[in-house]
């Protein structure tokens, strides 16, 4: 069976011993990070250099494929500037689900404030919605289900932080912070690994519903935080 921390550490490395001083950070996310991998579980490793082109994108590949298991690595690279100039929407979840292997995030936390986990949970919610509609009308609606559920949980976690400013790394966690019952409801639903057909039109009645109340209550936050922000600019440029 494959330690995938030891993986993860074999990587890094490599990593610095190929890019030296170039290495900016490097981390990991997902079911490694959160201690929930197993045997099958891809390797998600964050790869962050001063700058990036593609001669480090070859060499990086050359890397990852000189490891044992090495079709089980993903995971993020990027160069810094451009990690810093990412949407703040998509660094709010970047952020907090990333553990330092080398460096540190904190020029990245820095960056953050509690408008962008609003900008996360808004953006969430409307690919969870486009997701499960696509599904349900073209795709195999049943063995979809846990991808939308998997998706649906990050979206929790910037709606439980939204509202408290708590980042909950557990579904146990989570469910103390969700305001109704269809967002815990979505939330049970994660734990099931496998369903049938005829389970399925139940699951995306409740995972569109949900996904469409957060979307539109979320809408009307952006839309005043938007018009806020408008007032705001037109006095300082008069």
């Amino acid at each position: 069976m494959t330690d995938h921390r030891a993986w993860a550490k074999m990587l890094a490395e490599k990593a610095l011993a190929r890019f030296g001083a170039r290495v900016w950070f490097m981390g990991l996310q997902g079911s490694v990070r959160r201690g929930a991998a197993t045997e099958s579980s891809d390797i998600d490793f964050v790869l962050i250099l001063d700058r990036l082109d593609t001669a480090d994108l070859s060499a990086y590949r050359e890397l990852v494929r000189s490891m044992p298991d090495s079709e089980k690595a993903c995971g993020f690279v990027s160069g810094r500037k451009e990690l810093l100039a990412w949407p703040r929407a998509d660094l709010f979840q970047f952020y907090h689900d990333t553990e330092a292997l080398y460096g540190s995030l904190s020029e990245v936390g820095a960056l953050l404030c509690p408008q962008d986990a609003r900008g996360a949970l808004h953006m969430g919610a409307a690919n969870v919605y486009h997701a499960a509609c696509h599904s349900f009308l073209f795709e195999d609606a049943s063995a979809n289900l846990p991808a939308l559920y998997k998706a649906a949980f990050f979206v929790l976690q910037a709606q439980a932080f939204a509202a408290s400013g708590v980042y909950c790394e557990d579904a146990a966690a989570l469910e103390r912070h969700l305001p109704d019952a269809d967002s815990r409801a979505v939330l049970a639903g994660r734990g099931q690994k496998a369903f049938t057909p005829q389970e399925a039109p139940e699951h995306y009645a409740l995972l569109v519903r949900w996904a469409g109340a957060v979307l539109r209550a979320s809408a009307v936050g952006q839309d005043a935080r938007d018009a806020v922000n408008y007032r705001i600019n037109g006095l300082q440029n008069r």
